[in-house]
């Protein structure tokens, strides 16, 4: 059996890591922040910058980021990240040539089609 790298194993200060990668904004999840309240329905991308505290619009997987055009349907749930000091908020690609945010608002939980 594999063996977590000792980085993830316990007793070495998860909480203190978090909040260091929080403070410098190289990691973790935002969740209030100026502008999330008007950040609701379908969006440009550009809207959603210049709405929001947000700075930074990613589609995963690909090279760069999407045109300030492209539509980003929020389901009302726009939960951003620190990346490389930037609040960045990741998408997928959505129907209709739209992208919508990479966190959904009621993920499936583990093991529910079997549990």
């Amino acid at each position: 059996m594999r063996r977590a790298p000792a980085r993830w194993r316990p007793g070495r200060g998860w909480a203190a890591l978090a909040a260091a990668e929080h403070e410098a904004r190289s990691g973790g999840r935002v969740v209030l922040f100026p502008g999330r309240d008007v950040l609701t329905g379908t969006l440009s991308a550009g809207e959603l910058r210049d709405g929001s505290a947000i700075e930074r619009v990613l589609l995963l997987a690909s090279p760069g980021p999407p045109a300030d055009d492209v539509p980003v349907v929020t389901n009302d749930h726009v939960r951003p990240v620190w990346r490389d000091g930037l609040m960045t908020l990741l998408t997928m690609p959505a129907a209709g040539g739209r992208i919508t945010p990479a966190e959904v608002p009621n993920p499936t939980p583990c093991c529910a089609d079997h549990a």
